[in-house]
């Protein structure tokens, strides 16, 4: 039976991601908040000590959780909010998780596909803050961090993926301006879709020797050509792990 962890795992996104993992018989650890917050690395290390403890192995990696914030918020760690929840929380549980990880295990990463530019001093400076700049700062950090991760793992035999599920009607975005809100709820589709997407991404047979993609649905697309310069993936990393404190991991 294969053991998949879920983040966000009651959200729009995660929770159909559960039911269809589940359908497939595999064994599902969904992590979700009260009881972990990936806005907070002591949570995502006690999460990630516990993982380590308890299973014996990790099939696949599904980083779903994310956060869309008006205004500028700080994590428990004193860091801007979304770069926590959705850059730095994933990363941190990813290298903390790499001994469970199975040969061929799978590390799938939500996001969208975004060019816009990472910054780190600036994401971090509350004065410079933009939601909407630092919400797609975030996305096209996913997508380097994958990128980066998908070379770096291939010496414990581990894929790394990116994943786009298009407009998804979710609380996700309960903050965002109103005009938007609006044109959501007329384009935006039902999770259910996404989840079945991700369960196969994260099952099927089809996609056990892929990786350093980033798929639509489960077909494979483009990224942004601002999120390919390996050089800038790999500082991106180095500037997340001393955020994080990570010593060692991938």
């Amino acid at each position: 039976m294969a053991t998949v962890v879920v983040t966000g795992a009651t959200g729009a996104i995660g929770s159909a991601a559960v039911a269809a993992l589940t359908k497939q018989r595999a064994q599902v650890i969904a992590l979700s908040r009260p009881s972990f917050d990936l806005s907070s690395f002591a949570s995502v290390r006690a999460a990630a000590r516990e993982l380590n403890r308890s299973t014996g192995h990790i099939d696949a990696l599904l980083n779903i959780a994310a956060v869309y914030v008006a205004r500028f918020q700080k994590s428990a760690d004193g860091l801007e909010l979304m770069l926590s929840v959705n850059h730095l929380g994933p990363f941190l549980l990813t290298n903390l998780l790499r001994d469970r990880l199975s040969p061929g295990g799978r590390v799938i990463t939500v996001t969208a596909p975004s060019g816009t530019r990472v910054d780190v001093d600036r994401l971090l400076d509350r004065h410079r803050f933009n939601a909407f700049h630092t919400f797609g700062a975030t996305k096209a950090a996913n997508l380097m961090f994958t990128f980066e991760l998908a070379r770096r793992a291939k010496r414990w035999d581990v894929r790394a993926n990116a994943f786009h599920p298009g407009i998804v009607r979710s609380k996700g975005m309960r903050e965002a301006p109103g005009a938007l809100r609006l044109l959501s709820r007329f384009l935006a589709r039902d999770p259910e879709r996404a989840g079945q997407d991700l369960a196969e991404l994260a099952l099927s047979s089809a996609f056990a020797g892929t990786t350093g993609w980033f798929f639509r649905g489960t077909r494979r697309i483009d990224p942004p050509k601002s999120t390919l310069d390996t050089a800038q993936q790999a500082a991106l990393w180095a500037q997340s792990a001393e955020l994080v404190e990570l010593e060692g991991g991938f």
